[in-house]
């Protein structure tokens, strides 16, 4: 069976939010379907990861996001569109995906709303919006400079997660909060929540070796540091934790891992005991190495994959309040709730009498709730449902010329069909 999957970013390598949960739920679908992908790629080294994908899907089409498209986005977003919709407008990419319409496809799946505007019509859609970004534009109106500007995108985009979700033969979301979210505005949707998982056998703390420059006291933070979230979560935990801790522990230290620094994330490095890596080629030595990792987020959306993975290597996460919600009211083993300053310095101050667990107990409590190979089933399932339910649909319309082959007789079955084909 063939399925069109679009995705607003390239699902591969597995080495980011969004590409992590896109690449495993890809991996999956080409094991069962002949899986057609069309995405976006913010440059040419994406451009040639898409191509990579050639060998487990049926064809894939990959277009980059060229210089002048935030401009032509703007344009569109002062004229009252939504912006994050715009910006990911394309001709090209709905001429492709009409061609691939004229293919008996029996779905689509849809990795993220931006992309629902290329859902072929007639073709039963799964929207994965993974997170209600909408929420996250509010956020930003209430911490960032120009806030009008961002509550305005947050209402545009709002008004077409709705209108998306309506559509969708189902909608998933990375948590039960998300989802509860979308559900309050868009109360008619088929509302699912599909929790991320984490590669176990890659993050692995028994297989990860801790190089001589790492045998120090440190705790670290990890994540793309271009993205706001997290650039305000390092800057706020090194200004308003780190000093306090450094007074009461002279040796601690304070890595800032991950690429793309931002301005003001790279002064950070001019505070003693604060190192700003920059890109690394592997994050598990630092996670295996530090005593404690930290997850200050201010905002957070979704389920945060560093956390997971700082989970599977069994470390203790020391997590902000917006972070410990986006688990619901089940907190993982290792997560240590931090409200406030204190609560993150009272860590280091009671050492790991007041831990959560040990190591392997932390990895393997994650293990037994974050698995890809079980959480996926909430997509697969879907999926399956819409085939079942086509499958039913054309056994409807066959014509049924001997009722007694079905098990019924003539009269009836002619009576059924065609009570089913009125309900169609």
């Amino acid at each position: 069976m063939d399925i069109l999957f679009l995705s607003h970013c390239v699902p591969a390598p597995p080495d980011k939010g969004e590409k992590i949960r896109s690449y495993h739920e890809l991996t999956r679908l080409a094991a069962q379907y002949r899986v057609h992908l069309a995405c976006f790629a913010k440059n040419r080294s994406e451009v040639e990861d898409a191509r990579k994908l050639e060998d487990r899907c049926a064809s894939v089409y990959v277009e980059p996001l060229g210089p002048a498209r935030l401009a032509r986005a703007g344009l569109s977003y002062l004229a009252g569109s939504c912006l994050t919709a715009s910006f990911y407008g394309s001709r090209r990419l709905r001429e492709h995906v009409r061609s691939l319409a004229a293919r008996p496809l029996f779905a689509a799946v849809v990795y993220s709303a931006v992309m629902a505007q290329y859902a072929p019509a007639g073709i039963p859609a799964v929207l994965d919006m993974v997170d209600v970004d909408s929420e996250k534009w509010f956020q930003y109106a209430r911490m960032r400079p120009l806030g009008m500007l961002y509550r305005a995108e947050g209402r545009r985009l709002r008004r077409l997660e709705a209108d998306c979700a309506s559509q969708a033969a189902c909608t998933l979301l990375s948590t039960a909060n998300e989802a509860r979210l979308l559900w309050s505005f868009a109360p008619g949707a088929n509302v699912r929540y599909m929790e991320n998982g984490v590669d176990f056998d890659y993050f692995d703390p028994a297989l990860t070796h801790e190089p001589a420059d790492l045998r120090r006291r440190f705790v670290v933070f990890v994540g793309a540091m271009d993205y706001y979230p997290n650039a305000d979560a390092a800057c706020w935990w090194a200004s308003h934790v780190f000093p306090q801790l450094r007074r009461q522990q002279p040796d601690m230290e304070f890595l800032v891992v991950g690429r793309n620094p931002t301005r003001a994330v790279r002064r950070l490095a001019g505070q003693p005991g604060i190192t700003v890596t920059g890109p690394v080629a592997d994050v598990r030595p630092y996670l295996s190495a530090a005593e404690a990792v930290v997850a200050p987020l201010r905002i957070a959306r979704g389920i945060q994959n560093k956390v997971l993975e700082a989970l599977a290597m069994g470390k203790h996460t020391l997590a902000s309040e917006a972070v410990c919600d986006t688990f619901g009211q089940e907190l993982p083993r290792g997560i240590v709730p931090c409200r406030s300053p204190r609560d993150y310095l009272r860590f280091f101050q009671q050492g790991r009498t007041a831990s959560t667990g040990l190591p392997a107990a932390i990895r393997g409590a994650a293990r037994g709730r974050f698995s890809w190979n079980t959480n996926l089933q909430t997509l697969a399932a879907e999926l399956e449902s819409i085939l079942n339910r086509q499958d039913s649909a054309e056994a409807t319309r066959m014509p049924l010329r001997d009722g007694a082959a079905h098990g019924l007789p003539g009269d009836c079955a002619r009576t059924l069909t065609g009570e089913f084909n009125r309900a169609e």
